[in-house]
C-alpha cells in the first residue's frame, strides 16, 4: 500500500510551478531563436529587364549600397540573386539598379536582354545560330564574291553590341559585304566546341575575303575589322 501511495502521490505544487516556468522559458528562447533566424539575412531574386551591358554596372552600384551582401548574376536568366541584411527592403535593390541605368523587378523568370536593333532593309544579313547550335565548317558557309563576316556573339556580351553597331553601318554603305550572325550563348555550347581553340573570348569575328582569305579577329577591334574588309 505504501508503495502504491507513493506512486499515486501528486507532485508538490511548488515543484510544478518551477518546472512549468522552466519549460516556458525554454519555449520562449526557442521562439526567439526561430524568429531571429527567420528575420536574419535573406536572399532575393530580381529579374533585370532590357539588359545590355548591365551586369558589372549593377554589381558596382550594389557594392556601394548599405545592407546588400553577396550578389550573383545569372547571365542566361538575366537575374540577380542578392543577399540582404535583416530589415533591408527590396526597394533598396530596385533603386540601386535604377541608379545604374536599368530596371529590375522582384522575382525570377522575367529577365531579358535589350533587343538588338534591326539591320537596314536589303542588307545581306542572316542568323545561322540563335541558340548555340553547331553550324558546320565556316568556309562552306561564306558567300561567293562577297566579304563574309561571321559575327560570333552572345546577348550578355557588352562589346559584342559595339561590333553589331559597326556592322550595321558597314552593310548600310556596302553591298559587297555579307554578315552571318552566330549566337554562341555560352562557351560550352555545341557552337563554341565546334569553333574550338580559336574561340578564346568574345567578341570573335571571322572574315573571309571574296578570294577566300580568312582573317580571325578577337575582341571589338574595329580597325582590324575594317582592314580585313579592305583586303583582297
Amino acid at each position: 500500500m505504501r508503495n502504491d501511495a507513493l506512486a499515486q502521490r501528486p507532485a508538490d505544487s511548488g515543484t510544478m510551478d518551477v518546472v512549468t516556468l522552466m519549460r516556458r522559458a525554454t519555449l520562449s528562447a526557442l521562439v526567439l531563436f526561430v524568429s531571429a533566424s527567420a528575420w536574419a539575412d535573406r536572399v532575393q531574386v530580381f529579374s533585370i529587364q532590357d539588359c545590355g551591358d548591365c551586369a558589372d554596372r549593377i554589381k558596382d552600384e550594389l557594392k556601394k549600397t548599405r545592407g546588400v551582401g553577396k550578389v550573383e548574376f545569372d547571365k542566361q536568366k538575366v537575374e540577380l540573386t542578392v543577399k540582404l541584411d535583416d530589415g533591408v527592403a527590396d526597394d533598396v535593390v530596385l533603386a540601386a539598379v535604377d541608379h545604374a541605368g536599368f530596371t529590375a523587378v522582384v522575382g525570377p523568370g522575367q529577365g531579358r536582354y535589350l533587343a538588338h536593333p534591326e539591320y537596314p532593309a536589303g542588307a545581306d544579313v542572316a542568323w545561322l545560330s540563335r541558340d548555340g547550335s553547331a553550324v558546320g565548317p565556316l568556309p562552306k558557309l561564306r558567300v561567293a564574291d562577297k566579304y563574309t563576316v561571321f559575327d560570333v556573339y552572345a546577348d550578355w556580351c557588352g562589346p559584342c553590341r559595339s561590333v553589331d553597331d559597326h556592322l550595321r553601318e558597314v552593310v548600310a554603305a556596302r553591298k559587297d559585304v555579307a554578315v552571318r550572325k552566330l549566337n554562341v550563348v555560352e562557351f560550352e555550347s555545341p557552337l563554341a566546341k565546334e569553333l574550338g581553340s580559336r574561340l578564346e573570348a568574345l567578341p570573335y569575328i571571322v572574315v573571309f575575303t571574296p578570294s577566300g582569305k580568312r582573317v580571325d579577329i578577337a575582341g571589338a577591334d574595329m580597325p582590324k575589322l575594317d582592314k580585313a574588309l579592305a583586303a583582297r
